[in-house]
């Protein structure tokens, strides 16, 4: 005697073989059906990436600034002693004598 398929099995393959295309035309009307705005997500979503990366700027931009100031610093301290590795004194370069 023959087994009999269950439905749920040819319904599961089913699905998996519809094309992205369709299977994404069918979750924007199930979700337009909730009332799920893609516009709106979108936007929001454009919105946070642009945050993120200007965030990202303000802190790379800052890090480099004080990269530079210490280098400048180390370079004006070294310019300083008369013997290299002689004569640094970090705090005295930096607030005075």
């Amino acid at each position: 005697m023959a087994k009999r398929r269950s439905k749920r099995v040819e319904g599961d393959a089913s699905i998996a073989n519809i094309s992205r295309t369709r299977r994404a035309q069918l979750v924007a009307e199930f979700e337009g059906e909730l009332g799920i705005d893609h516009k709106a997500r979108a936007r929001a979503a454009e919105a946070e990436r642009r945050w993120i990366a200007r965030k990202t700027f303000i802190v790379w931009t800052i890090a480099v600034m004080f990269f530079a100031i210490a280098c400048q610093k180390l370079w004006i301290m070294g310019n300083d002693v008369d013997v290299p590795f002689s004569d640094i004194n970090p705090v005295r370069s930096l607030f005075g004598e």
